[in-house]
């Protein structure tokens, strides 16, 4: 049989707040992932609300990352198309590729590679609406966000 491959759900387009996350230890995952002291401390003084808007055209996924505030950087922008590997740099990140697919159930899965291994994040929308992304770390170590719409 010839089955087409899930195209991505439009229900994720849009600009999303991060409500809360349940992470072992935030620090801990961010220095995982890969993300420097310095950036790492800016979050942890700062606090800056963490919105992204996804834009979803056919099997592209575009992730903007980090509004701009006033002067602030401009935001992080990653571009991901179904069973296709992105090669990016992240600021405070550094060089990474991922992988974009789809699990048995119907999840977005993005397998992200970086300096010491790989992360993988699941997102999904809940019953009432809102976005979950749930990220295990190299170590194994899980984050689970969730996010609502802006």
């Amino acid at each position: 049989t010839n089955m087409e491959a899930p195209k991505l759900d439009p229900q994720f387009s849009g600009r999303w707040k991060l409500e809360h996350s349940q992470c072992e230890n935030y620090d801990q995952m961010l220095r995982e992932m890969g993300l420097g002291r310095f950036a790492r401390w800016i979050l942890r003084v700062f606090k800056p609300p963490i919105i992204e808007e996804y834009i979803i055209s056919g099997d592209q996924l575009t992730i903007r990352m980090g509004e701009r505030q006033g002067q602030g950087p401009p935001p992080t922008e990653m571009k991901f198309i179904v069973g296709q590997t992105t090669h990016f740099s992240m600021q405070g990140f550094g060089p990474t590729s991922a992988e974009m697919n789809w699990d048995e159930y119907g999840r977005l899965v993005v397998r992200h590679h970086i300096n010491n291994g790989q992360f993988v994040t699941t997102s999904r929308l809940d019953s009432r609406g809102m976005m979950e992304l749930t990220t295990v770390l190299p170590s194994g170590r899980t984050c689970r966000r969730v996010y609502s719409r802006v």
